[in-house]
């Protein structure tokens, strides 16, 4: 069976389709040079970019909890009215000067944010009981594949736009035009059905979470994956930052290392799912480990590359893409395979959340070493010219290597199980 026959799972790749950019924005490089436009400080971004992770370490469970009880669509279209609006102050942000700017900013940050926890909360839940087992696999490869070419696509288009002009009206407009496509994911999202599978658990949201303490491996894994995004959550904005204020990159480069990422993701994606069902999930996490400190540290050493700045950084961006792709694969892979049948949307929104928290601590810790001026503006490594950008790609890498020790943590119940293409949040690809 084809998903595209099915009018239903046709609506759902569209839904994800038409709503990715806004998610994807905070990722790609587009915010942060918008931000950078408006007069924001190099601090004030990479703390405003983790935001959205933030706010899903805090709301993702309590929201679950509530799709549960109260139904899945009625909270996601709650959670998509609140990303229109909070989309809608973040493109008015450019009117005003920009003290007043950072005020809309971080109002729209927080409303978009909110709404995202709202809407992932049921958005597994609402999914299973529509899609037929004997294709699921499939289904959920096809939506990841289809939103990642919309993706391209779209960064491609943005990179030659803003090649041509960049100014604040030309981000505008753009923001304008991905915030009408959330307001069609809302008439989308409400035409899938909702089937309930089981009667909603009437346990409280405190007996759920102290169950999980029984589930054998579930939090030893959970304090894993929230290492692993500690070590790596902030490296796309920091990545950003280097490129912008110490390579000199224009805003449709910065654009276009966005593209290369969402490249370098469909090779993860596709390797990371071959690798989980041959060898299972600790093998592919070791892999990622080793690709994370190989690629962090070539930018480090990116003063002794015989090619073009931008064609390096294309590549370290592509390696670095393609490892969070995979590492994205083994989490949920093995996430659904520990988790019960019974309350699976918040005991598997606990590890999306910690997975969150993770990157969210990562970017809050990185903005507020540079605006305490705790790391030096200028220092050299074996020669090589360094900056406070550097320092932190370096505690990055060697997070990454010393983590390697937390892969005890995992039980990998995936060696007998076929990998789970489950479309989950952009922050892990």
């Amino acid at each position: 069976m084809n998903p595209f026959t099915n009018p239903i799972l046709r609506t759902t790749v569209l839904t994800v389709c038409v709503s990715i950019m806004p998610q994807l924005f905070f990722k790609n490089g587009f915010l942060l040079s918008y931000f950078l436009e408006l007069g924001l400080k190099s601090a004030d971004v990479l703390i405003l970019l983790s935001l959205p992770s933030l706010i899903l370490l805090i709301l993702l469970v309590p929201f679950a909890y509530c799709a549960d009880l109260y139904g899945k669509k009625r909270i996601g279209q709650m959670g998509i009215f609140l990303s229109i609006s909070g989309f809608g102050l973040i493109t008015a942000a450019g009117m005003f000067d920009t003290g007043v700017a950072v005020r809309y900013i971080t109002s729209g940050i927080l409303l978009f944010s909110i709404g995202l926890a709202a809407l992932f909360s049921g958005w597994f839940a609402l999914l299973t009981p529509l899609i037929p087992k004997d294709i699921r696999g499939r289904f959920f490869g096809t939506l990841r594949v289809s939103w990642q070419i919309f993706a391209i696509c779209c960064s491609f288009i943005l990179t030659y736009i803003l090649e041509k002009r960049s100014d604040i009206s030309t981000y505008q407009v753009i923001l304008i035009f991905f915030t009408t496509l959330l307001v069609l994911q809302f008439r989308l999202y409400s035409s899938i059905p909702e089937r309930h599978t089981r009667p909603a658990s009437r346990k409280s949201l405190g007996s759920i979470l102290g169950s999980i303490s029984d589930l054998p491996g579930y939090m030893p894994f959970c304090a894993y994956c929230f290492l692993l995004m500690l070590a790596t959550g902030a490296w796309p904005a920091t990545l950003g930052l280097l490129e912008k204020h110490v390579l000199n990159f224009s805003d449709d480069n910065i654009v276009h290392m966005g593209t290369m990422l969402f490249l370098g993701a469909m090779a993860g994606f596709y390797m990371g799912g071959r690798l989980v069902d041959r060898y299972g999930t600790k093998i592919v996490f070791l892999t990622v480990h080793g690709l994370y400190f190989l690629f962090l540290c070539l930018a480090l050493f990116r003063g002794i590359s015989p090619v073009s700045m931008t064609i390096y950084f294309s590549l370290v961006t592509f390696g670095l893409g393609a490892a969070q792709a995979a590492s994205s694969i083994a989490m949920t892979s093995e996430m659904i395979a520990l988790a019960p049948a019974d309350n699976t949307s918040v005991i598997t929104s606990i590890c999306m959340a910690l997975q969150w928290g993770g990157a969210a601590i990562s970017g809050v810790i990185a903005g507020k070493l540079i605006e305490y001026g705790i790391l030096a503006e200028n220092w050299s490594l074996w020669g090589l010219s360094m900056s406070r950008y550097d320092s932190l790609v370096l505690f990055s890498a060697a997070m990454v290597f010393v983590f390697v020790i937390t892969l005890g943590l995992i039980p990998s119940v995936m060696k007998t199980k076929t990998a789970s293409w489950v479309p989950h949040s952009p922050k892990n690809i």
